[in-house]
């Protein structure tokens, strides 16, 4: 009995379809590709610095951001434009591609979720990764999401704000 036990992984063992690891540099080349960009921000990000860095990202960017659970309330009191949606309203509406968007412009061709909770988000990720393939997502978050098309890799948070601080730039 010389089996080797690995360890169980999900990050690894995600599927045949996993996420890229990005740098910023490397979301800076998918947003700049891309034609209607979407940022879906969620409450895990309300009460730190990076709230700011991502509205930083979306206006730099001229991203339309769409605000779940309690983020509307927030970005409205700060003055900040946002479309309220739930995670599973959006997702459903991403997965149509005859959806016109958030601002009727048509539908988006690359979303960026930041702030949302992991297990929604890798839920909601997956849903998109099978049911839309006209779109591409990319998780701005501090940990790696197999689910993603493109994702930054598990960090600290200083790691993570320097990689947003880049993006902003």
């Amino acid at each position: 009995m010389n089996e080797r036990v690995i360890p169980w992984q999900p990050t690894v063992i995600a599927g045949p379809k996993q996420a890229l690891l990005v740098t910023p540099e490397t979301a800076k080349m998918m947003l700049k590709k891309s034609k209607k960009p979407l940022i879906v921000v969620g409450p895990l990000i309300k009460d730190s610095p990076v709230l700011s860095l991502a509205v930083q990202i979306a206006e730099k960017w001229n991203i339309p951001i769409v605000s779940t659970g309690d983020m509307f309330k927030t970005l409205n009191e700060a003055d900040i434009k946002s479309k309220p949606y739930g995670v599973v309203e959006i997702v459903n509406l991403l997965k149509d591609p005859e959806w016109e968007g958030v601002n009727g412009e048509g539908q988006h061709d690359l979303v960026l979720f930041i702030g949302v909770i992991y297990y929604i988000g890798s839920q909601g990720l997956s849903t998109l990764k099978h049911f839309a393939p006209h779109l591409k997502t990319l998780t701005l978050c501090k940990f790696f999401h197999s689910n993603a098309d493109a994702s930054f890799p598990n960090m600290k948070d200083e790691e993570w704000i320097k990689y947003l601080e880049k993006l902003s730039e």
